[in-house]
């Protein structure tokens, strides 16, 4: 079922260019605490009060549109909602296959019930193993039942110094309060971490090149880490380093002593050792678009 929580300039059948993606988003957290009935209100707009519970693990599919990096772009997500049984020992034993290629999680808990809120810490620790970290989102559910917020002053000190300007939302599944904006937001951060990384795919990528083709200037001489760090300004000096390191090992240059005949693969070189190009490094160089120059 298609979700439209932005809305385009112009409409859909304006847009310049679409680009689509596809995101895997786990809602995690305690039992009880109304992660399937969230995904069901976000989903279907409605609330089944008779839901008894999460066996396993269960996924839905929703197309989202979210503006594109360009004026008058589009973006249209595909994302898979993950409903995570809340069962402690199946999160420890599984967790790999569970959280493998997640884009984003919402950490709910229940906002009558402050005992649902240290676990998430847990949760996000799982999530976070796996990933290596990915955007997340607290959810504090079940406003409409709660008559006043039985998350203290010391819960909320403990949030403060577990999660800083960690993004929070107050929702209810039988109203619908604030479920829109919790899932808008926990898609839209994953999108946004998802571009950063390609960006700054591309920024090193050209960066390899700069120094691939700086080496090849150099032809038989070859080039030094100092002549590369006056020479790139706008890179740091340990940018360049893990650079040099990823183009020798992937056979693209090749280090030496001040003895032209001492070549090594190390990446652990002295200030006076330079870099030569190799055969197939120049015919990289040749090549800004080349496969080759891809490091994930």
């Amino acid at each position: 079922m298609p979700r439209w929580p932005f809305e385009p300039p112009g409409g859909l059948t304006s847009a310049l260019r679409i680009r689509r993606l596809k995101l895997k988003i786990n809602v995690v957290g305690e039992r009880a605490v109304g992660k399937t009935s969230l995904i069901q209100r976000y989903i279907e707009q409605k609330h089944n009060p008779e839901y008894k519970g999460t066996l396993g693990v269960h996924m839905q599919r929703v197309e989202v549109e979210l503006p594109g990096e360009e004026e008058g772009d589009l973006m249209l997500a595909t994302v898979a909602l993950f409903d995570q049984m809340g069962e402690h020992a199946i999160r420890e034993n599984f967790r790999d296959a569970l959280f493998y290629g997640t884009d984003g999680a919402l950490a709910v808990c229940d906002i009558e019930r402050p005992e649902t809120l240290h676990p998430l810490a847990d949760w996000i620790r799982a999530v976070s193993v796996v990933t290596g970290g990915v955007p997340f989102r607290i959810v504090f559910n079940k406003v409409d039942r709660a008559k006043g917020s039985t998350i203290g002053p010391e819960e909320s000190a403990w949030l403060r110094e577990q999660f800083p300007n960690v993004p929070t939302s107050l929702t209810s599944a039988m109203t619908g309060e604030g479920v829109d904006d919790a899932f808008s937001g926990i898609i839209s951060q994953a999108v946004d971490a998802m571009l950063a990384m390609e960006k700054d795919r591309k920024v090193r990528k050209a960066l390899r090149h700069r120094i691939l083709s700086a080496a090849a200037r150099r032809d038989t001489v070859g080039i030094s880490k100092s002549e590369l760090f006056g020479g790139i300004r706008d890179a740091k000096p340990d940018e360049i380093m893990e650079e040099l390191d990823n183009l020798v090992r992937l056979n693209l240059l090749v280090q030496y002593d001040s003895g032209p005949q001492t070549f090594l693969k190390s990446s652990s070189a002295p200030a006076s050792f330079r870099y030569q190009i190799t055969p197939i490094g120049r015919k990289v160089a040749a090549s800004p678009t080349e496969q080759d120059l891809v490091v994930e």
